[in-house]
């Protein structure tokens, strides 16, 4: 059931073409070839495409007889239908005036006294590794993120949703970033909202806003993340913890590029292109029933899947040099002289399992170069269980297995699993905390998490921190 949904919802689908991948999505191109404004014409992906005469529709068709928001043509099911939005003289299709029709082929419209061509067509999108070793802030030259690299070159300047999968701490919102900052609409904002952080009581509010007197504590109108990312990006992280209640309006959201703020009673037009990550299986969830399907394939028109660390070590040589590049003075100011790795730390690095991709490597090499001793970083100044992850690798060579730094395989996966997460989490926190030298705030934004939930954090691991009152 789950895998006919995905035909049913979106036409987006990879291709094998001899050992090279093609992305493969839905787009029109509608033209203006008759009337005052002939000529004019848009090429969009968009779910909706709006089109009337005034300043704020997709299409503008400056035609006296044509309404100021005269019609919409929806992508539904992978087909394409025209809808009258009410408008004075009416949306004809050939001879027949209609309210809402399907249209599957290239074909005419009549709005007005101005004639548009509709044609609907498939873009294949050929991904082959670039050439290039990094993308905006992403950087690696294993062939996986070579690929990425071109997928990001060839959607970022349409229109499409996108979906970001990987493990925790593999660099999605790095993606999101790429993405926007080679998109048209670099200029406008990037809004992130990490779904995890917040309580689900607020993250209706948190989405699309909400009025004064809204809820308890409510003393103001406050605009959501839609609204603020208005004419920009809206990266949304970590959607599989989205609440099953509001998906419903997120999906109508990202349908119509409308929303409605809590106990608001007006209909708000925005337009955002939205980017979403999950380190979860939503396809999974989806067929368990907490994930719903229309709102997945709404999201997921484009799917970019990051590689763990582990699957890409020929990148760790270059990620390392650019963390030293890019927080070497900051590392300077608090005393640490090490920018290098020594032989030895290359190694050690390179046969551990990193549960915590590349976040973790960054937190590991930060310590290391705040407590190394000389100039350069040795396996001593590596934690214990990477130090020590050297000579198990060696014992598991002859299979080409990497040492893997989880808790004694007798346990159960989701025990093990969480063992390593949670020794993790609290090693990220003591690094963050000591990185701000105890500042919540500071440690908060640098995160990417709400204050709250890293308060919440630092009580789960018993951390205390100077300033828990700031």
């Amino acid at each position: 059931m789950a895998g006919n949904g995905e035909d049913q919802f979106t036409k987006t689908r990879e291709a094998t073409l001899g050992e090279r991948r093609a992305i493969v999505y839905q787009r029109c191109r509608i033209s203006v070839t008759s009337g005052p404004d002939e000529g004019q014409s848009i090429e969009s992906e968009k779910d909706v495409v709006r089109i009337g005469s005034v300043a704020g529709n997709d299409l503008v068709v400056r035609d006296p007889a044509v309404s100021r928001y005269h019609l919409e043509v929806h992508k539904r099911d992978g087909e394409y239908v025209i809808k009258d939005n009410g408008s004075t003289n009416g949306t004809f299709v050939g001879a027949l005036r209609v309210k809402e029709a399907t249209i599957r082929r290239r074909g005419e419209i009549q709005i007005g006294d101005s004639t548009l061509l509709f044609e609907p067509s498939d873009t294949e999108l050929v991904v082959e590794p670039s050439g290039a070793e990094r993308c905006v802030d992403l950087v690696g030259r294993s062939v996986p993120m070579r690929e990425i690299y071109t997928v990001i070159e060839r959607v970022a300047p349409t229109e499409l949703t996108i979906l970001v999968t990987g493990e925790t701490g593999t660099g999605k919102e790095l993606v999101a970033r790429a993405l926007h900052a080679k998109s048209r609409r670099k200029a406008g904002p990037f809004v992130t909202l990490d779904c995890s952080a917040l309580p689900p009581t607020l993250i209706e509010s948190a989405l699309f806003g909400h009025e004064k007197g809204a809820f308890t504590g409510a003393d103001q109108a406050y605009a959501g993340v839609f609204e603020r990312a208005d004419g920009g990006t809206l990266f949304l992280d970590e959607l599989g913890e989205l609440p099953l209640e509001l998906q419903p309006k997120l999906l109508r959201a990202l349908e119509r590029g409308e929303i409605q703020r809590l106990r608001g009673d007006k209909t708000i037009r925005v337009d955002v292109r939205v980017i979403g990550a999950t380190n979860r299986d939503l396809h999974k969830m989806v067929q368990d029933g907490t994930f719903r399907g229309d709102l997945y394939y709404r999201l997921a028109v484009i799917r970019i899947e990051l590689p763990a660390l582990r699957q890409r070590l020929l990148d760790l040589p270059v990620i390392v040099e650019e963390f030293f590049r890019r927080y070497g003075a900051e590392l300077s100011e608090t005393g640490a002289k090490a920018f290098r790795l020594g032989p030895g730390a290359v190694a050690a690095l390179e046969t551990y399992d990193w549960p915590g991709n590349i976040r973790e490597l960054m937190n590991v090499l930060r310590r290391a170069a705040v407590f190394a001793r000389g100039d350069e970083i040795t396996v001593a100044d590596l934690p214990e269980e990477i130090s020590g992850g050297k000579d198990r690798a060696k014992s598991g060579s002859a299979s080409g297995s990497h040492a893997v730094a989880l808790p004694d395989a007798s346990v159960p996966f989701k025990d093990a699993k969480a063992k390593v997460l949670d020794a993790f989490e609290r090693q990220y926190l003591q690094d963050l905390l000591l990185r701000h030298k105890q500042n919540i705030s500071k440690a908060a934004r640098e995160a990417g998490i709400d204050r709250r939930h890293l308060y919440r954090l630092l009580d789960k691991y018993e951390i205390d921190a100077a300033d828990r009152e700031d």
